[in-house]
């Protein structure tokens, strides 16, 4: 073979390779790894009828997204700088000891790197007191409970990532507080941390079957129903494919070691879901009595079918802000909330109509200065949506109130903004130009400064 004959065979295989991926794109593509969100197809023109000017961009994404064999290469290169260098090839998945895999943005929690306020703390706390208030009202028992983070749990199997600062974590600075509102809690970290097996999956961020039936025996217990599953009869197999390794290596095939419950469930649906992530799941259990309503989120996937099988009627529902009118007709509710995102309970304010509250006196004028947007966002028929936020000498542990002539509600203290933010719903008829608000300050009530306009 001569050196041109050599070349032009190079050559050719070279271009080959170019153009391996492009044509493959002709085939059936692989289903998105994990949660990743693909870009979708380019289009020329824009619903209105215009010319799309972000046409090559869009292109540019679409093609980096599916081009044939993109997953494979990417399981590729993660595999390598794993094997070579130790190291992660994907920012949110952290390479722990013995093949463990965690999620990077549990890390700032465990490390105690970026704490909560004070204020947060208490926001979230007060904000709790204020949905199990209108539990109560409505006839239902509320539970709040806390699914940990697996660092939290198996710190062991981390990396080499230094010791955690002093102080205490996120939710044990907060129980404290859930107790004095009188928050009813269900401690899910000291019924793991009891139990000698490993509860969480290696290659995943959240607990395993096992776990999620001691998560249910956990809050059944409380909730005194009684129902137990753990540690229950069961079969080992190998059939959990861990959402942190898809994530890294999405064309990869291991498995994570799961087991499945001799007990069967019996419960049914109403209206069968498309999968545990469904924003709602519907369940009817004629053999068990009660009505459950449950905000949860992933750790729900596996835990619902558990609390399906200890209740008569159950919704399950993924929406936050909490969505409180689902409640009606519920003898109980329970809110499961993983560690890593406590602070969204004080930035993501429950949609119920704001509690009425009673005034004796007059506050004193403070100096505190407020701003308000209201808004009709449809989450809460015949009311608006009240956003404020409070700058100032306020109190950490202050409630805010909002004062309509001689009518008085109270705030959630939970937002987005500033130091103090506040979210309530208030019947349309109100105007939030009229509005007054109340806060304390030195444990005293005062009245903000005239409120102005925020922008929405």
């Amino acid at each position: 073979m001569t050196e041109q004959t050599k070349a032009n065979l190079a050559a050719a295989v070279f271009f080959a390779a170019c153009l391996l991926p492009a044509a493959g794109m002709l085939l059936p593509e692989r289903t998105a790894a994990a949660n990743q969100a693909l870009a979708p197809p380019p289009i020329l023109t824009r619903p209105d009828g215009r010319w799309n000017p972000a046409l090559l961009q869009d292109t540019a994404d679409y093609i980096g997204d599916h081009f044939a064999f993109r997953q494979e290469l990417i399981t590729m290169q993660a595999a390598l700088e794993a094997a070579v260098f130790h190291s992660s090839a994907e920012d949110s998945v952290l390479l722990g000891r013995d093949g463990w895999l965690f999620y990077q943005q549990t890390l700032p929690g465990y490390l105690h790197t970026q704490p909560m306020s004070e204020r947060q703390l208490y926001a979230a706390a007060h904000t709790l007191a204020l949905i199990n208030e209108y539990a109560a009202a409505q006839g239902a028992y509320m539970l709040f409970t806390v699914a940990p983070n697996k660092c939290s749990l198996y710190p062991q199997y981390l990396p080499e990532t230094g010791s955690p600062l002093p102080g205490a974590s996120d939710i044990d600075r907060l129980l404290p507080l859930l107790a004095q509102e009188g928050v009813p809690y269900a401690d899910l970290f000291a019924a793991f941390r009891a139990q000698p097996e490993t509860l969480y999956f290696r290659l995943d961020s959240h607990w395993n079957t096992r776990g999620a039936a001691l998560a249910h025996d956990t809050l059944t217990a409380v909730l005194g129903v009684d129902d137990p599953f753990f540690p229950g009869g069961f079969e080992t197999v190998r059939s959990h494919r861990g959402d942190l390794y898809e994530m890294l290596y999405p064309a990869g095939s291991a498995l994570d070691e799961d087991i499945r419950f001799d007990r069967p469930f019996t419960f049914t649906h109403v209206g069968q879901p498309r999968s545990p992530e469904a924003q709602r799941i519907e369940t009817e259990q004629p053999a068990r009595s009660g009505s459950l309503l449950m905000f949860r989120d992933s750790f729900g996937n596996s835990l619902y079918p558990f609390m399906a099988e200890s209740y008569g009627h159950a919704i399950f529902s993924r929406a936050m802000p909490y969505p409180l009118s689902l409640l009606e007709g519920a003898d109980t509710l329970v809110i499961e909330l993983v560690e890593r995102n406590l602070d969204w309970l004080s930035s993501r304010a429950p949609i119920f109509p704001a509690p009425l509250r009673g005034l004796t006196g007059e506050p004193l004028q403070g100096s505190a200065q407020a701003q308000l947007h209201a808004a009709d966002d449809g989450q809460l028929p015949g009311f608006h949506r009240i956003e404020g936020a409070l700058t100032g000498a306020v109190d950490v542990q202050s409630p805010i109130y909002v004062r309509f002539g001689d009518t008085l509600y109270e705030a959630c203290p939970s937002g987005t903004g500033t130091a103090y933010p506040f979210t309530l719903y208030v019947p349309e008829s109100l105007a939030a130009n009229q509005a007054q608000i109340l806060y304390l300050a030195d444990g005293i009530l005062h009245t903000a400064l005239p409120p102005t306009e925020a922008a929405p």
